[in-house]
This record gives structure tokens, sequence and C-alpha cells, in this order.
């Protein structure tokens, strides 16, 4: 066993450490969760104009503005995602390349992202340029507007002034050429695409990267690999987040393609889109809510049903450190199994379920990512018994796959923790 840990060890610890290395990636993945509760706002407003049980409809029908207001405010919250993203990103990832003009440079970002943006015939932005179809190109841009500001500014291209100017004076002068810079290049390569058949950068992005990539990160090979392996980082104790950071913006794309897509009439284009993500690890990642509840159940260990005490409601909502670290899960061999067999077998179970037709479509609506097993398949799903029912079930097969490894930890515990008791008494 000792030997399996190591062996263990040795394969996701680097893969860990190396993609908790990649500055961009923890960026991007601080970003999203910073612009979540906008996101979940506007969510909320397209829920209650749409939803469509009992009397509902007609009930916010009669309120006069009601529906308007929430359209409103649903467009300029979760409708203009993108560009929250872009002014979150660009400030974080300043911050963690060392951009000292980290809140200056924003302004920067802001204006090559709507210079590369397509207009309307009017001269007016898009709402789409705002919106998710460009989220894409809104993460390239706050990427590379505060690198190239930073190369620039290193190699001495810049306005320096006296130390007496005050220091918002100071960055803002600072900035000016890279800013010139990048606005002029911006513009070049605007004009650029304006001559092709994409319209604008914007439009190439979403063509050749974006879409491509919702190939492969929302197919069911794609997107199990990469969560199974985001709890298989867990299990040595690296942050699953800097995984799924690669594909949570796909997955709010999709949301918002399927949210769209209902709200007009139409069948929902993706099976997996951010509240699947979600359903697909109670407890947190790699399911820990399961070990949680097996250990007030079945468990004789004194560590693991007090541990189990205290995890279970954070787990419920969840929140999964408490099990994590206290069964703990992390580097114990036993345990490194049933963390991504669960994992895997959840993604499949609700692929399968949704593109048989057993269960419907998620809608698009984003949830807070504390809402409850059952209660967010419910509020999430166009078909919401099926959905319970799905949830009821792919929760019983995680009981039984963790069931026999939580045992055989809980009896090496339970020798143990006995063990100790007779010592002490022979001691006394």
């Amino acid at each position: 066993m000792k030997g399996f840990m190591k062996k263990l060890e040795s394969i996701l610890v680097p893969i860990g450490e190396r993609l908790q290395k990649i500055k961009a990636l923890s960026a991007i993945a601080e970003a999203m969760q910073a612009g979540m509760p906008i996101l979940i706002i506007g969510s909320f407003c397209t829920l209650f104009t749409n939803l469509d049980i009992g009397p509902w409809q007609s009930i916010v029908q009669s309120i006069p503005g009601f529906v308007s207001t929430c359209n409103k405010i649903s467009g300029l919250t979760s409708g203009a995602f993108a560009l929250l993203v872009l002014v979150l990103l660009t400030y974080m990832y300043a911050r963690r390349i060392d951009l000292k003009e980290d809140i200056t440079v924003v302004p920067i970002a802001a204006a090559v992202f709507f210079i590369l943006a397509p207009l309307s015939p009017e001269g007016s932005i898009l709402a789409n340029s705002i919106g998710m179809q460009s989220l894409i190109s809104t993460i390239l841009v706050g990427l590379a507007v505060p690198k190239i500001v930073k190369f620039l500014i290193d190699k001495g291209i810049r306005i320096r002034m006296p130390n007496s100017v005050p220091k918002f004076v100071e960055e803002g002068f600072s900035l000016l050429i890279p800013g010139i810079i990048l606005c002029a290049v911006a513009g070049v390569i605007d004009f650029g695409f304006s001559m092709t058949t994409f319209g604008s950068f914007q439009g190439f992005i979403y063509t050749i990267i974006q879409i491509p990539l919702a190939g492969i990160g929302l197919s069911y090979l794609g997107f199990a690999f990469i969560i199974t392996l985001a709890s298989a980082i867990l299990w040595p104790g690296l942050h699953a987040n800097t995984i799924m950071g690669i594909v949570t913006p796909l997955t709010l794309v999709a949301a918002a393609e399927n949210q769209a897509a209902i709200a007009a009439g139409m069948a929902a284009p993706h099976i997996i889109d951010f509240e699947f993500m979600m359903i697909c690890d109670p407890g947190g990642q790699a399911c820990l809510l399961l070990p949680c509840i097996l250990g007030l159940m079945m468990c004789k260990s004194k560590q693991l049903k007090q541990v189990s005490k205290i995890g279970i409601v954070p787990a419920i909502f969840g929140i999964g450190e408490p099990i994590l670290f206290g069964f703990p899960c992390m580097f114990n061999a036993v345990l490194f199994l049933p963390m991504i067999l669960s994992t895997f077998a959840n993604v499949t179970i609700w692929y399968f379920a949704i593109a048989s037709g057993l269960v419907g479509s998620f809608s698009g609506l984003v949830l807070p990512w504390t809402t409850p097993p059952l209660l967010n398949s419910f509020l999430a799903s166009t078909t919401p018994v099926q959905a319970v029912l799905c949830h009821a079930l792919m929760l019983a097969i995680d009981f039984f796959i963790w069931m026999p490894f939580v045992k055989i930890y809980d009896r090496q515990l339970a020798a143990a923790e006995e063990a100790a008791e007779i010592e002490q008494l022979s001691e006394q």
C-alpha cells in the first residue's frame, strides 16, 4: 500500500504543481469564481420570467414592468458576463505577474476589447459582444494585455514621472505609451479581420477556437477526463479549481446557449453545461458527501464518526474540505479509487440519461454552487421529476462505490483505536 501511495504521489503531485504554477489558469479560475454572484442574479431573473409552473406565468405577466425589469437585469448581468470577466481577469492576472499598474491596466484592456468587437451598422456595440459568445476572446484579451504591458514597461517603453507626482497619475502616464501601442495594434487587427468572412476578431476566435474547444471540452470523453483528473489531483491536496478552470468557461457558454434556446422555444443544444458540472460532484470535487454519509451510518471508528458529524452540513452545501482533510481522503491510498470512480460514474450517468431522452436537458440556469443535491437538479432541469430520480440514482450508485473502500478504512482505524485503548489501559 505504501508503494502504491508513493507511485500515485509521484504521478499526481508533479501534474498538479505544474498546473498550479500556470498563473493564467489560476487567474481564470479566480475571475470566474469572483464573477459568479452576478451570473447567478441574472440566471434567477431569467428563471422568474420563464418558469412555467401552475399559474406562475399569469401572475408575473400581470405585474406591470416585472418581466421587462427582469429581462433588463438579466441582460446587464449574465448577459454582460464576458465584460465583467474581462475586468476581473485583467486585474487578477496583472497582480499574479507582478504588474504594479494592476488597476490602471484594466481600462486599456477594455479599450482593446471594444476595438476588437464587432459593431452594428449604426456603430454601436452588439449585445453578444459582451456576452457568453465572446468569453474566449475576452479571456485572451484579459491575459494578453497585462502580459504585453508588463513586457513593454520592463523594456523601458514608458513615461517616467517625478516622485512627487501622485501614484495614480504616475501609473496613468506610465501606461500611456503601452496603451497607445496596444490600441493601435488592436485597430490594425480589427481592420484586417473586417476584410475577412469572420467579420471581426471575436468572430474569428468564436469560429476557430471557441467552437472546437467546446466540441472537445463538452464532449463526454473530454469532459469526463478533465473532471476526473480534477478529482485525482485533489487526492494529494492540490486545488481542483486549477483543472476546472479549463472547462468552466465552456460550461458557462453552454449554459447561456441552452438558456437562449429554451427561451426561444427550441431544444437546448448542450448536454453538458454549468449545472451538469456542479451536480456531478455532491459534497464538492470527488463526491465527498458520500464518505461523510457512510461515516455517520456505518463506521465504527471514533475518528470517522466525529469527522462525519462535523463535516456533514458543509458537505451537503458542496464544501468537502472537512472530509478531505479530516478523514483524511488526502494521501489515503484506500480512498483514492472511489474519489475518481464516483466522479467518472456521475458524468456517465447524467450524460447518457440526457442523451437517451430519459431526462431532459439542463435549462442553463446557474445556481449557487452551495445548492444542495436534489434541489439543484430539480431547479436546473427542464424535467425536474426525472432529474431528481436520476440524481437519487446517482447518489445511490456513489454510495455503493464508496462503501467497500470506506469499510476497509474504517476497520483499519477501528482496530488501531482499539489497540491504542488496550495499550493505554495496560499502562495504567
